[in-house]
C-alpha cells in the first residue's frame, strides 16, 4: 500500500494541530494562511448540515471543519493539481467518511447539484480584482489570489444557487472590500447577519473581515467583538493560540 504521506518533489508536510492532522502543501501552489484557519472557526457548524467549501485548495478548511464537528462536507476545486492534493490530504487524515473532494469549476456547480442542496457555503475566495496589485507569475498562486477564475459576483451567484433558502454563506475577505461584500451580497438576496473584523494588534486598522450571510435574511447584523491576532509585544493573543489548539484552555 502506498504511503499517503510520501512526499513528491516540491512538497512539504505541515502540522494542522487539530486532531493530530497533517497536510501536504506545494511550494509552487498557494499555501494556506491564517485566514483559512480563522474562517473555519467562524463557521456556525450544525452536524446535520450539508456544507460545501468553494475552492478548497489543499482541503485545509474542509479538514478543520471536520475536526470541529462537521460531518457532511463537499470540497470543490478547479485546479487539478490542488484537487488531487486535497484528496490525498483527506485520505491521509482518514476523513473520507466526512469529506468528498470534487475537481470542478464551482461557478458551474448547477451541473453537479440541484438548487438548494446545501445548508452552508464556506469560501475563502481570491481577494484581488483583476488589474489590481501584482499578479503572481505562478499560475496556481495567481488563480488563488486574483479573481481570474471567479469574481466576487460569481461567488455569490454560486452560493445563491447552492444554498437552501435561509442557508448560510460564511466568508473571509479583505476588510477594505467590506462595502462591495455587503452591496454585492444584497444583489443575490444575501444579508450579512454576523460580522467580525480582524486586526493585527490593538490600535491597527482591520485587515480582514469574517462574515456570515443568510440567504433571504432580514437586514440586521450582529457585529462581534474585534479579533486581535497579536499582543503589543508581537506574540499571538490567547484567542489565536486557542484557535490553533495551543492556548491555556487546551493544556
Amino acid at each position: 500500500m502506498t504511503d499517503i504521506w510520501q512526499l513528491r518533489e516540491g512538497e512539504r508536510l505541515d502540522d494542522l494541530v487539530r486532531d493530530g492532522m497533517k497536510i501536504i502543501q506545494r511550494t509552487d501552489q498557494f499555501c494556506f494562511s491564517m485566514d483559512s484557519v480563522l474562517l473555519a472557526h467562524y463557521v456556525n457548524i450544525r452536524a446535520k448540515d450539508r456544507i460545501v467549501d468553494l475552492g478548497t485548495g489543499t482541503g485545509v478548511i474542509a479538514l478543520l471543519l471536520s475536526a470541529l464537528g462537521a460531518r457532511h462536507i463537499t470540497a470543490l476545486e478547479i485546479n487539478p493539481v490542488m484537487a488531487e492534493l486535497a484528496k490525498r490530504n483527506v485520505e491521509g487524515n482518514h476523513r473520507e467518511d466526512y469529506i468528498q473532494v470534487i475537481h470542478c469549476d464551482y461557478t458551474k456547480a448547477n451541473v453537479l447539484f440541484p438548487s438548494g442542496y446545501f445548508q452552508s457555503v464556506v469560501v475563502n475566495p481570491p481577494y484581488r480584482e483583476v488589474g489590481t496589485g501584482n499578479t503572481n507569475s505562478e499560475p496556481g498562486k495567481a488563480l488563488a489570489c486574483h479573481e481570474l477564475g471567479a469574481s466576487l459576483r460569481d461567488v455569490f451567484q454560486a452560493a445563491q444557487y447552492l444554498l437552501a433558502y435561509g442557508g448560510r454563506l460564511t466568508m473571509v475577505h479583505r476588510a477594505d472590500r467590506l462595502g462591495d461584500l455587503i452591496a454585492i451580497g444584497r444583489e443575490y438576496h444575501m444579508e450579512v447577519k454576523r460580522l467580525r473584523l480582524v486586526h493585527a494588534r490593538p490600535g491597527h486598522t482591520a485587515s480582514r473581515a469574517l462574515l456570515e450571510w443568510r440567504y433571504g435574511g432580514h437586514p440586521e447584523v450582529t457585529v462581534d467583538p474585534p479579533l486581535f491576532l497579536h499582543n503589543p509585544d508581537g506574540s499571538y493573543t490567547e484567542e489565536v493560540l486557542a484557535i490553533y489548539g495551543k492556548g491555556k484552555q487546551n493544556e
